[in-house]
């Protein structure tokens, strides 16, 4: 009951503030706001995250043509990449024991590299004078190492030849226009939201991500939604609202596909798979806000028995929809940054009756952002519960599956963001984050650094090396890039 009032005042705060806002919109006129070009920079941010996705229009090739009221400019630019990644698995006794025989990894441990070949990204974008922006950018991938979980004994020669093959993968690819104080971004686009910096950030929850896709980059992940996002500015203030109307599902890694030997299940129904997601944004002072919900697909599957084996249950997955009222605070302390973010999450099971269902769940994080010397460092404290947990035998076995293996689990995340030698040359970003569960003992450990080091103007070499123990599952990425920015 309780969360039911929170989710109506979350609600009725959000869309009350839309309300205002529309109408302080005819009364005070501000539309006037586009004259100011400050505020007209303000109105078109690029939520690129660490894809670097913006171009800068001095160092790419420039298209002018138009009128002086209307000019359109285009820049184009975007790198390649030589690149080798080797990585390692080593599965559980308990993991691989949930294995079905004829449906598992070649072998219990495995190693080898998944990706030696090259990676390019081509990026455009244009501006029509002060009205519109469009943006492009796409990765063109070339591999000829294949995965590890496919062996020579299971490949044919027409399966070896498509090892070495190339793959277009949409970053971006939308058109922003400017009306006075709003703002509408229309195509496939990513989204950030949250203060937060790191791997537990649970208010960034609009675009689903793909941990199958390897690189440096870790924004790379996030798979862009197509869909219209609506931003409306007063003053300091920020309303921000999106229609997806089929949105995209998470892509897990390689060796959790054994577990759900069945094919996924989709909803033929198209506004059961519609998200909706909004966010009201400001500032009090030194105080930052967001309020933010999104309703719709749920990213994460949960399960449908597709059949019987043997008494045992032949699992798929499926995609039910979800609630999720979040909130961010910020709050500025001179060189500090105390931060909080909370999220809860309302499955169709919120009475925690089906086993095939997730239960409803809640997160939150605390921590803060300060300098220490030349870096930025982000410490966070956090836990995440499930809601109506049960414990039979049934029930834990599908548990696992569903990716709510405890009923609580304790965590630390950090982030830091450095710079060293001469110029800045060197650069390193390490995140980490360890977890525990009710009694105390760590049940999974995550560590992620990038060293970039600037050879000359445009061209770096990059190294991403990056460890995980889930469960003494233990899981090694080693990864290596030639970078060229042009």
């Amino acid at each position: 009951m309780k969360r039911n009032y929170w989710i109506i005042l979350i609600t009725i705060m959000i869309f009350g503030l839309a309300a205002q806002t529309v109408w302080a919109d005819d009364l005070d006129e501000l539309s006037e706001l586009s004259d100011n070009q400050s505020t007209e920079q303000e109105t078109a941010p690029v939520e690129t995250g660490a894809n670097e996705l913006d171009l800068d229009a001095q160092a790419g090739d420039s298209i002018d043509s138009g009128g002086d009221t209307a000019e359109l400019k285009i820049s184009f630019g975007g790198y390649l990449k030589l690149l080798s990644y080797w990585n390692q698995e080593k599965y559980s006794d308990m993991l691989w024991g949930m294995y079905h025989p004829q449906n598992r990894p070649p072998a219990q441990d495995l190693n080898g590299f998944n990706n030696v070949g090259t990676r390019l990204q081509l990026k455009m974008e244009g501006y029509l004078g002060e009205h519109a922006r469009l943006f492009t950018a796409l990765n063109i991938n070339y591999n000829i190492a294949g995965s590890i979980h496919e062996t020579d004994e299971l490949l044919t020669t027409k399966d070896k030849k498509s090892q070495q093959n190339a793959e277009l993968r949409l970053v971006e690819s939308f058109v922003e226009i400017y009306a006075g104080s709003r703002t509408w971004k229309v195509g496939p686009q990513l989204v950030t939201w949250s203060y937060l910096e790191g791997m537990e950030v649970p208010t960034d929850r609009v675009n689903a991500r793909d941990s199958s896709y390897k690189s440096t980059e870790y924004e790379d992940s996030k798979l862009p939604s197509t869909g219209v996002l609506l931003t409306q500015k007063i003053a300091d203030s920020r309303f921000e609202v999106m229609m997806i109307p089929i949105a995209r599902t998470n892509i897990s890694m390689e060796f959790q596909e054994y577990l759900y030997p069945a094919d996924e299940l989709r909803s033929k129904q198209k506004t059961d798979q519609a998200k909706w997601a909004t966010r009201f944004s400001s500032t009090v002072g030194k105080l930052d806000y967001a309020i933010s919900y999104v309703e719709g697909t749920d990213p994460n599957a949960d399960l449908y028995v597709a059949d019987v084996v043997v008494g045992q249950p032949l699992f798929g997955r499926t995609y039910n929809r979800i609630q999720s009222p979040g909130l961010d605070l910020q709050y500025n302390l001179g060189s500090v940054l105390a931060k909080l973010s909370y999220v809860s999450t309302i499955t169709e099971d919120e009475a925690g009756d089906s086993r095939l269902i997730k239960n409803s769940w809640n997160k939150y994080v605390v921590g803060a952002e300060f300098p220490v010397g030349g870096s930025t460092v982000n410490i966070y404290a956090g836990q995440h519960t499930i809601d109506n947990y049960k414990t039979d035998q049934a029930s834990q076995q599908t548990n696992f599956l569903l990716g709510q293996i405890r009923e609580r689990t304790d965590f630390i995340s950090g982030h830091v963001n450095a710079n060293f030698l001469t110029g800045n040359a060197l650069n390193l970003v390490l995140m980490a984050a360890n977890y525990w569960d009710e009694e105390g003992e760590a049940v999974q450990t995550i560590v992620r650094g990038t060293f970039k080091y600037k050879i000359a103007d445009g061209l770096e070499f990059l190294f991403g090396p990056s460890y995980m123990d889930m469960m003494d599952n233990r899981f090694i990425d080693v990864q290596t890039e030639v970078k060229y920015s042009f």
